[in-house]
């Protein structure tokens, strides 16, 4: 197993990459965002390995943005963490594998959009709200979290309701507006996403090329965001 400032990895027999958040509410700010792009380096150097499972511990996958962090940065480090930001999330989203989240517990605002990135989620049907909160506490969603949210959302009546009312899905509910793909039970969380993302790589798996050009052109309009913050 390896370690990165609260986040560590390790490899299934099948080779699967088990990523696991254990830095509590698993809040994004530039460490975190440094230490999951660490993570992804080492993974991504393996070149045997398959797939990606992302998953956290206890209450929550992922609780969004730091804000109380975010709130002390001057403009430079705000400007900075968007970029990091939103660049890590172009990285997993074009991942050159393919990629599953298990939602252990909640995912709030950047932790669902975290979630959202991968190819697969699957939701612990026993505990956990997967929502979009910004209208509740006074936020506004940035060009590139509405672009990245419009490539995931299957209908216009899901959007509605995730982003303008911010409601709080069940895993039930989530899986009926095709955000999640399926929900199980904690106990089975883990296996039962390994299970799933290995029936999609199936027997040969992906040319990691290929693949990461796929989903390059799929997804086209969220990267051509980042490309030109780079500018």
């Amino acid at each position: 197993m390896a370690s990165v400032k609260g986040l560590s990895f390790t490899f299934s027999e099948l080779g699967i990459a088990i990523l696991r958040m254990k830095r509590g509410q698993n809040r994004i700010n530039i460490e975190f965002i440094e230490a999951f792009n660490e993570c992804l380096d080492k993974i991504e150097q393996k070149s045997d390995c398959r797939g990606l499972l992302t998953t956290g511990e206890g209450k929550f996958y992922s609780n969004g943005l730091d804000l109380d962090w975010l709130s002390k940065q001057n403009t430079e480090g705000r400007n900075n963490f968007k970029l990091a930001f939103n660049s890590l999330f172009t990285r997993l989203l074009t991942f050159p594998i393919p990629t599953i989240a298990a939602i252990n517990g909640h995912a709030y605002a950047g932790g669902a959009l975290l979630a959202l990135a991968h190819d697969f989620r699957v939701m612990n049907s026993e505990k956990g709200w997967f929502c979009m909160n910004e209208v509740h506490i006074n936020l506004r969603l940035s060009t590139f979290f509405l672009a990245l949210l419009r490539a995931k959302i299957s209908t216009k009546i899901v959007e509605h309701r995730l982003l303008v009312f911010g409601h709080n899905y069940t895993a039930k509910e989530a899986v009926e507006a095709a955000l999640v793909d399926r929900a199980t039970s904690a106990a089975l969380l883990e296996s039962e996403s390994l299970r799933y993302l290995e029936r999609w790589i199936g027997k040969n798996g992906f040319q990691r090329d290929s693949l990461h050009n796929m989903k390059q052109d799929v997804y086209a309009d969220v990267v051509k965001l980042v490309n030109a913050s780079k500018l």
